[in-house]
């Protein structure tokens, strides 16, 4: 035996077992420290939540994976994301002020950190983490959107603008982007360049409340009134939604509240995502099978999606796990009446008179079907009816102004024709008849005026526009204008 060799062999393999072993006691010491830093940043348990049972099971699964030896990274992050979630935003900002400790290159936690301080007003606070998002990830449009819309509210609009500007180089027609420079060039007193991007805004995005609503107060500096009044009736009802954020938005995946989930949902309804709208409200029916609000509003959303069967289907459940709400029997009447199911529709609208009989939908909707059945007297009776229930509804007094036309009770119509524009100013049908009716009549003073307010409304059809004012000319031998 050649022993110089043999040991030389031994050693070699004992040599690569020590290594081993000096190794497998590094990656446990790395192991070891990460999981200390870990815990030091996993926050105790807030009180209060202990009849929240589904919530509460998966905080202590995240707890046990962040305080074991496999994985706690991704234990502080699921924590984190559900506290944040839920509402608790103490222990998510302790989490996350970890997770950019150990995750240092990642700006997914300096923008949900940031997102939780701006929440809570503390916007110095969250101005430099929006900044290292931003650095982080410059090509996440939200993140440089909430710096520039933090740095302007922090009165440095200079910087706000040059963020807004790099945006628009992306994404020229980013309609959050157009309205914080508009705002910009508000803040520099330059009310001229803000009106030009407003108007550039708006003829991109004509829906988009932001825009509208500054663009208000910017015709009404300048003096233009009926502007101002055209963009009011263009606004309506809508309401100003804020800026869809994938980020936080991934967020209502943690949700244990219904409430916020559907919120959730109705911001993505507006945003143009109906496919993410339903799986949120389908989410919201999970948490709460026994709440029918959650049902209308799929069901609502199925119709506008003309998605019949499962509107129905959603609306029926509604209406039976709660029968005083108003809203799910009008849309079901609504949407059987649409379907062409009328024994359905009038099964439907006598239980939910019977159910609401103060719904003034409920009350409009059965008196546009006893007019269409010719009992006149009864259809004014209850869209009468209506108009006392809800004042401010314009359809009531549409429809009798139609019936009355055909009852040819003229002045009548006429009067229910201005109570309609008193219900909503600039109601493009209510305002079209009385404009004709001006023309044929020979007012040419109330014409002129008529037309005058159609031709700013965005809801009205050029071609008909068209029609009134040849209509005009020939009445009266001049341009309205």
């Amino acid at each position: 035996m050649n022993l110089p060799s043999f040991f030389r062999g031994r050693r070699g393999i004992l040599l690569g077992l020590l290594l081993v072993v000096l190794g497998f006691a590094a990656a446990g010491g790395w192991a070891h420290a990460q999981r200390s830093r870990v815990i030091a940043y996993t926050p105790p348990r807030p009180p209060g939540l202990e009849g929240e049972v589904a919530l509460s099971e998966r905080l202590s699964a995240a707890e046990r994976r962040a305080r074991s030896w496999f994985r706690p990274v991704a234990g502080l992050s699921e924590l984190g994301r559900l506290y944040h979630a839920n509402g608790h935003p103490a222990p998510a900002a302790l989490c996350y002020t970890g997770l950019r400790d150990l995750k240092p290159r990642e700006a997914l936690w300096p923008h949900l950190l940031a997102s939780l301080l701006a929440g809570a007003g503390r916007l110095d606070d969250a101005l430099p983490l929006w900044r290292d998002a931003v650095r982080l990830d410059p090509t996440y449009v939200p993140a440089r959107l909430r710096l520039g819309d933090v740095l302007l509210k922090s009165n440095q609009p200079l910087e706000a603008r040059r963020i807004y500007d790099e945006v628009l180089k992306q994404s020229a027609d980013q309609p959050y982007a157009l309205l914080g420079l508009a705002r910009c060039h508000l803040a520099a007193g330059d009310w001229t360049r803000a009106r030009e991007v407003l108007l550039r805004a708006q003829e991109r995005h004509p829906d988009f409340v932001g825009t509208l609503t500054l663009l208000v107060s910017v015709h009404e500096h300048f003096g233009d009134a009926e502007a101002a009044k055209a963009v009011r009736a263009a606004i309506g009802m809508r309401e100003f939604h804020d800026l869809r954020d994938p980020w936080v938005d991934s967020l209502l995946e943690e949700c244990y509240d219904p409430y916020r989930v559907s919120v959730g949902a109705a911001v993505a309804t507006y945003s143009g995502e109906p496919d993410t709208a339903v799986h949120l409200l389908e989410r919201a029916i999970e948490l709460a099978p026994r709440e029918g609000t959650y049902q209308r509003q799929l069901g609502k959303l199925h119709y506008q999606l003309k998605q019949h069967e499962a509107a129905r289907r959603h609306l029926e459940r509604a209406v039976a796990l709660s029968p005083d709400d108003a809203d799910a029997w009008s849309l079901l009447v609504d949407l059987l009446n649409t379907l062409g199911d009328d024994a359905a529709m009038q099964r439907a609208l006598s239980a939910g008179l019977n159910h609401c009989p103060n719904s003034a939908a409920l009350r409009f909707a059965n008196g546009s079907r006893l007019s269409k059945l010719g009992r006149v007297g009864e259809a004014i009776a209850e869209l009468k009816r209506a108009q006392r229930l809800k004042p401010d509804e314009v359809r009531p007094s549409i429809e009798l102004a139609l019936l009355y036309f055909r009852q040819e009770r003229i002045d009548d119509g006429i009067a229910e024709l201005r109570q309609a524009l008193v219900a909503e100013p600039g109601h493009p049908l209510a305002l079209s008849i009385l404009t004709r009716h001006a023309i044929e009549t020979g007012d040419e003073a109330q014409a002129r005026q008529g037309l005058s307010q159609l031709r700013g409304l965005h809801r009205l059809a050029p071609g008909d526009l068209a029609t009134l004012v040849n209509d005009y000319r020939g009445r009266f031998r001049r341009d309205p204008w």
